[in-house]
């Protein structure tokens, strides 16, 4: 089974360079047409998503509602929605750099979430969700390809559950763009490939 883990598209909080976690924040204009260019990608490859699985916040949903468009099946999922970044949601980073100092807060952001947010979840808690998940969906059918889309911790939790890597070089090397689609094989417990935006130019030079 292939799995298409796509990172919703940009929005306004991602430009700002602002956490949003739980924040139901929606995609921008921006967003909205890299989302539209990977759909274009997916159809010249010739890729037809069985499913799409989508976490319940806006940004995901229009992620997910673009790709299908109209044809592939929806479901949404509350085990998709992002890491809970407690006291961070919704902050600038320069702020809360301030806050607590640049050191403290470059340490945190460079343990990839293993250290949660004050009043938030561990990528460990996300972990827990993302197996659960993970088991329930490997019921499919062996050869589906199915389209998951989802945010930065979850991507990087599912990835980690797959590979069984937790390790920070690993979650740093799991990590997405905005609209990057990471393709894994569960079985193979391996990436296949990562389908970027700029790879529809190259394909229509």
């Amino acid at each position: 089974m292939e799995l298409f883990l796509i990172r919703h598209g940009q929005t306004d909080y991602n430009a700002q360079r602002r956490w949003q976690g739980r924040v139901d924040v929606p995609m921008n204009i921006a967003g909205r047409e890299q989302v539209v260019k990977i759909r274009q990608l997916l159809r010249l490859e010739t890729i037809r998503l069985a499913k799409i699985y989508t976490s319940p916040l806006v940004r995901a949903t229009e992620t997910a509602n673009i790709i299908s468009n109209h044809v592939t099946p929806i479901f949404i999922d509350e085990r998709l929605i992002e890491i809970n970044l407690g006291d961070f949601d919704g902050r600038y980073e320069d702020d809360i750099s301030q806050e607590i100092g640049k050191r403290d807060y470059e340490n945190w952001r460079s343990r990839n979430f293993t250290l949660p947010a004050p009043g938030g979840e561990s990528i460990a808690d996300v972990m827990v969700r993302a197996k659960d998940f993970l088991g329930e969906i490997a019921k499919s059918k062996s050869n589906e390809q199915l389209g998951i889309v989802a945010h930065q911790g979850v991507l990087i939790a599912l990835k980690s559950v797959i590979s069984g890597q937790s390790e920070l070089t690993a979650l740093d090397d799991y990590k997405q763009m905005n609209s990057e689609v990471d393709v894994w094989d569960i079985a193979a417990k391996q990436r296949l490939r990562t389908i970027k935006i700029q790879q529809i130019f190259d394909k229509t030079v």
